[in-house]
């Protein structure tokens, strides 16, 4: 057998939770398929980066950015398999789920100024109107009771609506004032490819029914492209960077 000192730490560290988590479990998990539904609030927090350039005169570039964070909330149905992991006690959760978003994020970028080589002031919002995930758990029972505990990861694509409208000055040559401002609304569809980590309990009621309490951490990454205005005479570097911490209740029917 090889020497524990020759392990890797993180293999030492795998190790020791594995042994910490099987002190903890009382009795092997019976498998099968669940489904569910699912309630979240959501902490969601975005910065939005906006540049301009005008290609005639690359020289003059302009950058602002807003970042604003609100409370959102989530629906969603999952299916999954569970996975009893021998005699540990453990067991090993493999989910499916589908996500709606009804409310939408909004925020006030100030901008720099009205004339064509400015950021312009915006309003603008995001709304996430659907979600797709796969949710990884690895879990077990704690010793002595009808609860529960599980660590989670999954992959998100979530697709979003983000919309802009701007006051600007309408024209490159005018002077404003005495020209009067002008504004401008423009919407593009985005997705997103997120991760998520999180914690959670389980607490059993019965053979068939269960509820979940989850905590995760969603990081969105970062999304970039350019906005073109006036045909490509305005170019708008446009960057998106969000996050969200969700506090999740789901109740689970195995069949």
């Amino acid at each position: 057998m090889a020497d524990a000192k020759a392990l890797p730490k993180v293999g030492r560290w795998l190790v020791v939770v594995w042994l910490v988590a099987g002190a903890l479990v009382a009795r092997a998990e019976t498998g099968g398929f669940h489904v569910g539904v699912a309630a979240a609030t959501d902490l969601q927090r975005f910065t939005y980066d906006k540049s301009v350039y005008l290609p005639a005169a690359p020289g003059d570039v302009t950058n602002n950015a807003d970042t604003d964070d609100g409370t959102l909330w989530t629906l969603g149905l999952f299916a999954g398999y569970r996975w009893p992991l021998g005699a540990s006690g453990l067991h090993l959760d493999a989910e499916v789920d589908v996500a709606a978003h009804p409310k939408r994020l909004e925020g006030d970028l100030p901008g720099t100024g009205y004339t064509w080589t400015d950021t312009w002031p915006e309003d603008w919002w995001l709304e996430r109107d659907r979600s797709y995930g796969i949710t990884v758990r690895l879990g077990g029972t704690f010793a002595g009771g009808p609860w529960g505990w599980h660590v989670l990861g999954g992959l998100r694509r979530v697709e979003t609506e983000f919309s802009v409208t701007e006051t600007g000055c309408p024209g490159p040559d005018l002077l404003c004032p005495p020209t009067p401002l002008a504004n401008f609304t423009e919407e593009v569809d985005r997705s997103f490819n997120a991760r998520s980590l999180g914690v959670g309990l389980e607490r059993s009621l019965g053979e068939r029914l269960a509820l979940q309490f989850d905590v995760r951490y969603t990081d969105y990454k970062r999304k970039s492209w350019d906005r073109l205005f006036d045909g490509g005479v305005v170019i708008i570097p446009t960057e998106l960077d969000g996050r969200e911490t969700s506090a999740m209740l789901r109740l689970i029917w195995r069949p």
